[in-house]
């Protein structure tokens, strides 16, 4: 009894979702989703830090000509 609570409960969760989890094609299409889902954050993460990595090295440029200039530095 307990164990078809849980199927009927699993089965509306994923009705909610949008998926059909006894048609084996959908399950399948949804952990692709799910998996790009995750490539993409990973590529956003990545690309966040790259960005970050960009700006650092670009205000350490800016300090280092400015102290260049204020020295006479050429």
């Amino acid at each position: 009894m307990a164990e078809d609570a849980a199927d009927a409960a699993v089965k509306k969760v994923f009705a909610i979702l949008g998926v059909d989890i006894d048609n084996p094609k959908e399950v399948e299409a949804f952990r692709e989703d799910l998996r790009f889902g995750k490539t993409l954050r990973i590529v956003a993460n990545k690309f966040l830090l790259g960005v970050v990595g960009a700006a650092a090295i670009g205000l350490v440029g800016a300090i280092w000509y400015g102290i260049q200039g204020k020295l006479g530095v050429k």
